[in-house]
């Protein structure tokens, strides 16, 4: 679509994000039939904590955080802690990411049964991270990983998904679980008729990205009323189509959000990840740059 990758990408002076989501929005009419009859995205965003979700995943223990959240500003970290075995809050990624100074939220994540979790290990992990979280008012989550993706591709049931649900919910009713959207994994198409309480937007695949508004309207319909943080990958795509994001397309990408966080229309944005910002220290500096436009948080 070359004259929306020209209304995106090469926005005219003086057009703010949030008119041009607008037009994104007008653009893409043709959605699927559930997300065209809900309700249209008016209202704000029900808000997971007291200020937006500035937030960055790491995956991995060898990353030093510090200087990342120092530099750009995160208040949150997508955490990625081993199925629980019996290891101690202090060993935890989750400890180690809130003694960090800036960072108040952590989230916890049950993997995919492709990387090596059980369905048994995932049930007592979620149960672990629910009684943690009674304590640990740091933990505001818990990431239920590629939720649709594990189910079409045959690694887990929906039944599975709902006992690991039952789990968190039985040990801490009031932790936030939060589930995937991904635009090309064709999600604004399934029903989402399970416990949840946020959305993660994922734009994957360097070929979504001039898309990305209208991917992200989309999602924001299908989930009236559901909080929604947006995310991008620095580095995404499959075989030859991955590739580092330009400069331009990292500061048009974040740009958007931050517009829909102001609005809103978001409750945070996250990127992906700790690693790769230490990998290409460059985006950094933009990120900071662009975060710099975040409003204040409204008082509760």
């Amino acid at each position: 679509m070359a004259s929306f990758h020209h209304l995106l990408l090469r926005r005219p002076a003086g057009v703010a994000w949030g008119a041009l989501a607008a037009a994104c929005a007008v653009l893409c009419a043709a959605v699927p039939a559930a997300a065209e009859e809900a309700e249209p995205v008016t209202r704000p965003a029900a808000r997971l904590a007291d200020e937006p979700l500035i937030s960055v995943w790491c995956h991995r223990s060898d990353v030093d955080l510090a200087p990342i959240i120092a530099e750009v500003g995160f208040n949150t970290v997508w955490t990625h802690d081993p199925p629980y075995d019996g290891q101690a809050w202090e060993d935890t990624m989750m400890y180690r990411a809130l003694q960090i100074p800036g960072v108040r939220y952590v989230l916890a994540k049950i993997d995919r049964i492709q990387w090596g979790w059980t369905h048994e290990a995932s049930v007592k992990h979620a149960r672990w991270v629910a009684e943690l979280s009674r304590e640990r008012p740091g933990i505001i989550g818990l990431y239920l990983n590629d939720f649709y993706d594990e189910i079409e591709d045959g690694y887990r049931t929906k039944e599975e998904w709902l006992e690991i649900i039952a789990a968190a919910r039985d040990a801490n009713p009031g932790l936030q679980l939060w589930v995937p959207h991904y635009p090309h994994r064709g999600n604004v198409q399934r029903p989402y008729d399970f416990p949840h309480d946020a959305v993660i937007f994922n734009l994957w695949g360097t070929r979504e990205i001039p898309r990305v508004a209208e991917h992200l309207a989309a999602a924001q319909a299908h989930h009236p009323g559901t909080p929604m943080i947006a995310g991008l990958y620095l580095s995404s795509g499959m075989r030859a189509e991955r590739r580092w994001l330009t400069e331009e397309e990292f500061k048009t990408m974040l740009g958007l959000y931050v517009e829909e966080v102001n609005a809103g229309r978001l409750a945070g944005l996250r990127i992906f990840c700790a690693c790769q910002l230490t990998e290409r220290p460059e985006y950094r500096p933009w990120a900071k740059e662009i975060l710099a436009g975040l409003k204040p948080a409204p008082p509760r």
